[in-house]
């Protein structure tokens, strides 16, 4: 019997607070997935990005607060100072890389898409107003996604496509990194990047809004994990 691939999933802490507020779902989904689980922390980066990612066979970039801008080379402009933590920062960005060198399936959500342009040399919009949905409420947006893309694929569709508000910070096409290319983006307001991949890597996909979120969206979301997952499997 195959043994259940390993997941990390990136966090800022392994607080069971901060488990409990932001971290459940992904564990969940991963679950639901037929993934193991490994929680991924500053706290428990004991070992070096590479030594990580070798007791690996995928990883989850999570969401969360936001990227310090000095990682790409820019002072603060938009970026929320209280929602800066440096460790995670450096966690993920050298996790995201030595994933990324061995050729491991990655999935970013939210920072987490924001995390994986910033690893390969892009940068980001530190505020885009009215994409961020208030508390006790959830907001929607709609995206398109491109035909024949890794995301069109996984989810099955192409074209106009409902996701949930949840961002602040944002990646254009002027902002996207090198070696990656865009698989979605918001079909009302600003020119903002929703989905953007790897076609050189085996399985390198983010998006910018929140699938593990599973009661606020239809199924298609969930398809992004089981694929996730299938493609990690030993």
């Amino acid at each position: 019997m195959n043994r259940q691939p390993r997941i990390g999933i990136t966090a800022r802490s392994n607080d069971k607070i901060y488990f409990d507020g932001w971290v459940r779902n992904y564990w969940w989904a991963i679950t639901w997935a037929g993934g193991l689980p490994v929680l991924l922390t500053p706290e428990t980066a004991a070992l070096p990005p590479d030594q990580q990612v070798a007791q690996l066979d995928g990883l989850l970039l999570s969401g969360g607060g936001d990227v310090h801008p000095k990682q790409y080379k820019e002072r603060i402009q938009g970026t929320e100072k209280r929602q800066i933590h440096d460790g995670r920062d450096t966690l993920e960005l050298g996790l995201a890389r030595a994933a990324l060198a061995v050729d491991l399936p990655i999935l970013g959500v939210c920072r987490g898409f924001q995390v994986l342009n910033v690893a390969l040399g892009g940068s980001l919009v530190q505020h885009v107003d009215g994409h961020r949905s208030p508390k006790e409420t959830v907001c929607y947006h709609d995206v398109t996604v491109t035909p024949g893309t890794l995301l069109a694929c996984t989810l099955e569709l192409d074209g106009p496509f409902t996701v949930n508000t949840y961002h602040h910070q944002a990646v254009t096409l002027e902002r996207l990194a090198p070696g990656l290319q865009p698989s979605a983006a918001v079909v009302d307001g600003p020119a903002l990047l929703e989905g953007i991949e790897s076609p050189r890597h085996r399985w390198v996909l983010a998006v910018q809004w929140h699938p593990e979120r599973f009661y606020e969206l239809d199924e298609r979301h969930r398809r992004l994990f089981s694929a996730f997952v299938r493609t990690t499997q030993p």
